[in-house]
C-alpha cells in the first residue's frame, strides 16, 4: 500500500504523499502548499530544510557516515544533554523511541533483579509486545493489560502490568500487592498521546518517590515531551527527576536519534557486564549531528516563548470559536503541544476521559482546515514548532474561524 507505518495507513480522505518540505509547510504530490502542525507525527521542532541542520548534516557527510566505533560528537552530545536535563548524570544513544525504551527497561530489570514492569492506560510506549497493552482500551474493558493487535501472545506481556494514570492510591495498593517484584514505573509525563491530559499536582512526584520508596526505577517516557516543553523537558518543566528519561523525536530535529538518559547508578549494570546496550546504528554521526544542531538552536533566547505563545493564541482562538458557535470544546496540553476536544466540558484527567470525546466532529474540523490549508494528525493533537511565526499564526486564526462555523452545522 504504500504505508511504512499502520498509524498513517488510515487518514481520510486518503493517505497524502508528499514531494518536500519547507519550514513549516509541506508540499504534496499535487502542488497542494500545506502549513503543518503534524511536525512529521512530533521531530520537526525547526520544521524542514533548517539551515543549521543542513550545515551540519552536510559537514558530517563530507567525514565519514558511520564508523562503528566511538567518535567525537558521542562525547558532544552526551556533555551538552547532561548539562541541560536536571538530574541526568549519564546518557546511552539508540535509533528510535521504541529500541531506546526497552533499553531503559532492561537497565532497570538488571538494576534491580527483577521482572514486572508496570505502565499506564492510555500510554504509548513503543509498538513492541511487552508495552503495546492498554493503549487504547474500551470503556467496558477492565485495567488490566490487554493486547492492542494481532501476533501479541500473552506471554511476551506476562509480566507487564497496567494501572489506571494520575491515580496515587493505585500506585501504593499495586507496591504494596507486589513486594520487591516491581523493576520499573513508566509513564509519559503528559499524556500526551492519549489526549493531552496533565498530571495531577504532585503526581508525578509521588510517582517518583513511591518508586525509590519500594527499590523500582522510575522512567519517564519523554519521546515527545523531551526538548519539546522546555529546554529540558518534563525534568524542568514539572521540576521532577526520575531515574531514568527516554528522549528521540525532536531531540534531533527529524533525523532518527533516541537517547536513555538518568542517574549514574542506573548504567552500573552497563560497567560491570550485568546487562548490554547494542546496535549497529547507535550513535550515528550523522544524526547525532543533526542533534547538536537542533539543541544548539532550541537554545537561542525566546524560542520556548514563541512556541508557547503560538500554541496558546491557537488554543484560545478555537475554544472561542468553539464557543461563539455554540459547540462543547476543551483543548488540554501545553503550549507547544495539545489536544482538541469536542464534547467535553471540562479538560481529562486519564484516558478513560477521552473516550467521551466527539470524534467524528474533530474529523470534519479536521478535514475543514485541511481544505483551509492546514495540515493535522487525525488524534486531535497539534504540534508548535519554532518556525510557526506571526504569518502562519494569522493564517490558522482565520481558517479556524471558517472552519469552527462549517463543523457546528
Amino acid at each position: 500500500m504504500g504505508v511504512s507505518s499502520g498509524l498513517r495507513r488510515n487518514i481520510p480522505p486518503a493517505p497524502l504523499f508528499f514531494e518536500r518540505g519547507d519550514g513549516p509547510y509541506f508540499f504534496d504530490v499535487d502542488g497542494h502548499k500545506l502549513l503543518d502542525y503534524t511536525l512529521g507525527w512530533g521531530p520537526l521542532i525547526l520544521g524542514n530544510n533548517h539551515p543549521a541542520i543542513n550545515a551540519a548534516v552536510r559537514d558530517q557527510l563530507s567525514r565519514g557516515y558511520t564508523f562503528g566505533a566511538q567518535h567525537r560528537g558521542e562525547i558532544e552530545l552526551a556533555e551538552l544533554l547532561a548539562g541541560l536535563l536536571p538530574g541526568v548524570e549519564r546518557v546511552m544513544f539508540s535509533n528510535t523511541g521504541t529500541e531506546a525504551i526497552q533499553a531503559a527497561i532492561r537497565l532497570a530489570r538488571a538494576f534491580t533483579g527483577r521482572s514486572k514492569i508496570m505502565k499506564f492506560e492510555g500510554h504509548y510506549h513503543g509498538w513492541l509486545n511487552n508495552v503495546l497493552v492498554s493503549y487504547r482500551v474500551k470503556p467496558s474493558d477492565a485495567c488490566q493489560p490487554l493486547s492492542n493487535c494481532g501476533g501479541q501472545p500473552h506471554a511476551e506481556f506476562s509480566e507487564t502490568m497496567v494501572l489506571p494514570w494520575n491515580d496515587v492510591s493505585a500506585l501504593e495498593t499495586a507496591f504494596h500487592n507486589f513486594p520487591q517484584e516491581i523493576a520499573c514505573v513508566i509513564t509519559e509525563p503528559l499524556l500526551v498521546n492519549g489526549g493531552g491530559c496533565l498530571p495531577s499536582s504532585g503526581y508525578l512526584d509521588a510517582l517518583v518517590q513511591l518508586c525509590r520508596q519500594h527499590g523500582a526505577v522510575s522512567i519517564f517516557d519523554e519521546v515527545i515531551t523531551g526538548f519539546r516543553i522546555a529546554l529540558g523537558g518534563a525534568r524542568e518543566y514539572f521540576g521532577v527527576e526520575p531515574d531514568l528519561s527516554v528522549y528521540a523525536k525532536a531531540l534531533a530535529g527529524g533525523f532518527t536519534l533516541s537517547a536513555v538518559g538518568g542517574r549514574a547508578a542506573a548504567f552500573s549494570t552497563l560497567d560491570d557486564g550485568r546487562t548490554i546496550h547494542a546496535g549497529t546504528y547507535n550513535g550515528s554521526p550523522i544524526n547525532l549531528a543533526a542533534a547538536i544542531a537542533t539543541i544548539n538552536e532550541l537554545s537561542r533566547p525566546g524560542v520556548y516563548d514563541q512556541m508557547h505563545r503560538c500554541g496558546i493564541s491557537i488554543r484560545e482562538a478555537i475554544e472561542r470559536e468553539a464557543t461563539t458557535n455554540g459547540l462543547p470544546l476543551v483543548t488540554v496540553g501545553l503550549g507547544s503541544v495539545f489536544s482538541v476536544h469536542f464534547g467535553l466540558a471540562e479538560a481529562p484527567r486519564t484516558y478513560r476521559d477521552v473516550l467521551a470525546v466527539d470524534a467524528p466532529r474533530y474529523e470534519r474540523f479536521r478535514l475543514a482546515l485541511l481544505n483551509e490549508g492546514i495540515y493535522l494528525l487525525p488524534d486531535a493533537r497539534w504540534y508548535i514548532g519554532a518556525m510557526h511565526g506571526e504569518t502562519e499564526l494569522e493564517f490558522t486564526l482565520q481558517a479556524i474561524h471558517r472552519a469552527m462555523r462549517q463543523v457546528s452545522n
